[in-house]
């Protein structure tokens, strides 16, 4: 009984590191950091060099695509995705191109 309830309380703090890790955070160089964690895309959607849709685009975050997401951060307001007063984005690796896309256009485990 108390190797289970060991173990219960091991997967339980793993757990509770995976759930509340540090949020991503973007590096003063002005580079994006991610984390390890896959997202999709809900629809196709731009990446944008920071968190505004008047911020230069980078590339095409295309529909159903995975990529390495970090944690999403507060930023300019969007319409998008079924939002029409959008403000979280989320950082992103797709394929080499490292920005921000906005949070409700994604998927997370």
């Amino acid at each position: 009984m108390r190797k289970l309830l060991a173990s219960a309380a091991t997967a339980a703090v793993v757990m509770a590191g995976l759930t509340f890790a540090a949020p991503a955070q973007a590096a003063s160089s002005g580079t994006v950091s991610v984390q390890a964690i896959n997202c999709h895309a809900k629809e196709s959607v731009r990446i944008r060099q920071s968190k505004s849709t008047s911020a230069t685009s980078l590339g095409l975050f295309p529909k159903d695509a995975g990529a390495e997401c970090g944690a999403s951060t507060e930023g300019g307001t969007y319409t998008a995705c079924g939002h029409t007063n959008g403000y979280f984005w989320i950082a992103i690796d797709y394929q080499g191109i490292r920005g921000y896309v906005a949070l409700y256009c994604v998927t997370r485990p």
